[in-house]
């Protein structure tokens, strides 16, 4: 491809009276290019007459509105601008979204180190399930240790005060029978 350099080497040479075909071995083109940018008066701009614009175009400015509000779920933004009558696809979009990823805000996990035995994190929950054939409300307890992330997970059918102190210093045998 010819840049404004070759363009202006072009022109030189042709004042000069170089054949066109000379000037393209000299530029390492086919003849045909040198002609064609005489034609037309200047290098190739690059870009296609006529190229059709993408369907995402008049959207760009909401998406990076999106992008901004640290909303970057491709999916999420394809179906809010389709409200405002984007007809276009998801794969245009993430395209457009994908080279702008690394201005995205990096998520940093900070880990509350301590030595092993200073602490654990107990969380609880409940689910209604199946046990023995019937729909029963299920209390779970899940404790992790801070220093080497291992955990117990125990099951009861209540949530009282002394559940969670049972569930960590009971043995396993008296829980199960």
């Amino acid at each position: 491809m010819l840049d404004k350099e070759d363009w202006m080497h072009i022109k030189a040479q042709i004042e000069r009276g170089v054949y066109q075909r000379d000037i393209a071995r000299e530029l390492g083109v086919h003849p045909k290019t040198v002609s064609r940018a005489l034609r037309n008066g200047g290098p190739p701009s690059g870009r296609r007459p006529g190229a059709r614009c993408s369907k995402l175009d008049p959207f760009k400015p909401f998406v990076d509105d999106l992008l901004r509000q640290n909303v970057w779920n491709a999916v999420v933004i394809y179906r809010e601008i389709q409200q405002w009558g984007y007809r276009g696809g998801l794969t245009i979009l993430r395209g457009y979204i994908h080279p702008k990823r690394p201005l995205r805000e990096s998520r940093v996990t900070v880990r509350f180190e301590t030595e092993p035995g200073r602490q654990m994190q107990s969380d609880w929950g409940e689910i209604t399930t199946v046990v023995g054939g019937q729909m029963q409300k299920v209390h779970f307890s899940v404790n992790t240790l801070g220093y080497s992330r291992r955990f117990q997970f125990w099951c009861t059918d209540c949530e009282d005060a002394d559940t969670p102190t049972r569930g960590l210093f009971e043995p396993l045998s008296t829980l199960v029978g």
